[in-house]
């Protein structure tokens, strides 16, 4: 087997656990297979190295044997114990997007956030997406922090920020004016996003990701009192939102959703609830592009009960975000009810801007919103005008919007029997993409070219 099929195989299985230990470890398939028999042999079972073997259990394929799970728990350290109590590959200690384990204070909010940061160092490629089980896991998590903390209202929540430290303080690095060029910085980041596509702003994001944390770690132990950390906290809760939703836009899943889910600890230490919805949102976007529907209404759903009590722009994007996951699944009458309820809450907002980071949620992309779920659920011809609409009435700096909006578009027309249109807005949708390159933009284009292709088929067909 030649060079370049072996770096297509491992390319194609990058999603699996087994694959994050082996980069971690800079093993081939032979080497682990080699690691594996020398431990079955240390465990008194013989046997042979095969490196084909190794490479079906990354495929998804096959479940190792139990003597291969063994074997494989000792040399990375696992208790036999953990390998019994949970089904292969889950027990794998990989990144699968979950930063579970650690207290819902501050610093386990940072010991998460220095975790995505080393590890996404050291893996360009990404992490491997978590299951269902786990993102249920992460959100019964969530929930019951949540309630301990209702518990404690009225007074500072156990640990969440610190109080001033009484020994030796050094200089305040972080003042007034450094924390509103933090805080602007992420508006900055977040125009970009609209401009060029997640790929292009996503070193930046972790680049300031690094940033805040080194900042609060000095602040902590030291004079930063409560207001600054909690700013800081805030603007790091922010980061890691905008580091989830740039790796969806660059098809990188797995690393967003640990970006998403360290962000949603980052913004409960910041005693930032509406934040936290806006993280669960984010996380339920990208399960509707992930075509994980079941993860989606989950997190879709815990973005509804964070948002109890948020002003109603935080409202109309939960139920926004759940009007998609509906429509993902294939529940046009629970979409339709919440995309309505969308409708009413942005009513209510009135000429009120809600918190700087939705600044861009407006009827426009309420209109929008509606119109890809319509698409979704196969009413092409109701979403067309939707998709339209929001096109002609979109701010032209949101560039990567339009051309993902453009290409939607023109599926739908595709869809509803207009090739001419279809056509000018995959024209529209082609130019624009050469300015904000995104694996979702591609893929909106390719399913608009399917559509054409099968359209023109047809013709062809009715001609012979």
């Amino acid at each position: 087997m030649d060079g370049t099929h072996v770096a297509r195989e491992d390319s194609a299985a990058s999603t699996h656990p087994l694959a994050y230990i082996r980069r971690r470890h800079g093993w081939s398939y032979q080497d682990l297979a080699r690691v594996i028999a020398d431990h079955a042999r240390a465990l008194g079972v013989p046997m042979a190295a095969r490196r084909e073997k190794v490479w079906r259990w990354e495929h998804w394929g096959v479940v190792p044997e139990a003597d291969s799970q063994r074997a494989l728990a000792r040399a990375l350290g696992i208790p036999a114990r953990e390998v019994d109590a949970r089904p292969w590959p889950r027990w794998l200690p990989a990144h699968g997007g979950m930063p579970d384990g650690l207290p819902w204070t501050t610093e386990g909010s940072l010991t998460a956030l220095a975790s995505v940061l080393d590890d996404a160092a050291g893996d360009p490629r990404g992490f491997p997406i978590a299951d269902e089980q786990a993102l249920l896991d992460a959100i019964a998590d969530w929930d019951a922090a949540g309630a301990e903390d209702a518990r404690h209202r009225g007074m500072v929540a156990r640990d969440r920020v610190p109080a001033q430290a009484t020994g030796p303080v050094g200089p305040l690095v972080v003042d007034g004016a450094s924390l509103d060029w933090l805080e602007a910085g992420v508006t900055g980041l977040r125009r970009l996003d609209d401009r060029l596509g997640g790929a292009a702003v996503r070193h930046r994001v972790e680049a300031d990701l690094r940033l805040v944390s080194g900042l609060l770690r000095r602040e902590l132990p030291g004079r930063g009192g409560r207001g600054a950390v909690q700013r800081l906290l805030r603007v790091a809760a922010d980061l890691a939102q905008l580091g989830g939703w740039s790796a969806t836009d660059a098809g990188r899943h797995g690393a967003a959703q640990r970006h998403y889910l360290t962000g949603l600890r980052l913004a409960h230490s910041a005693g930032d609830r509406p934040l936290a919805a806006a993280v669960w949102g984010g996380l339920a976007l990208q399960s509707v592009i992930a075509d994980r529907p079941r993860d989606a209404l989950a997190a879709a759903e815990a973005a509804v009960r964070a948002a109890g009590g948020a002003p109603p722009q935080v409202r109309a994007l939960a139920a926004t975000r759940l009007a998609r996951a509906h429509a993902a699944a294939g529940a046009e009458g629970a979409f339709r009810r919440a995309a309505a309820e969308a409708e009413r809450q942005l009513a209510m907002a009135g000429a009120d801007p809600g918190p700087p980071w939705l600044y861009w949620l407006d009827a426009t992309e309420l209109t929008a919103q509606q119109g890809l779920g319509l698409l979704a659920l196969g009413r092409a011809a109701e979403a067309m005008p939707l998709l339209d609409g929001a096109l002609d009435r979109l701010e032209p700096g949101f560039v990567r919007d339009r051309s993902l909006y453009a290409a939607r578009s023109g599926e739908a027309h595709a869809r509803a029997g207009d090739r001419e249109g279809a056509l000018a807005l995959g024209r529209e949708a082609a130019r624009l993409s050469r300015h904000c390159g995104s694996p979702r933009l591609a893929a909106a284009l390719d399913a608009l070219k399917a559509c054409l292709d099968a359209d023109g088929q047809r013709d062809r067909t009715a001609l012979t």
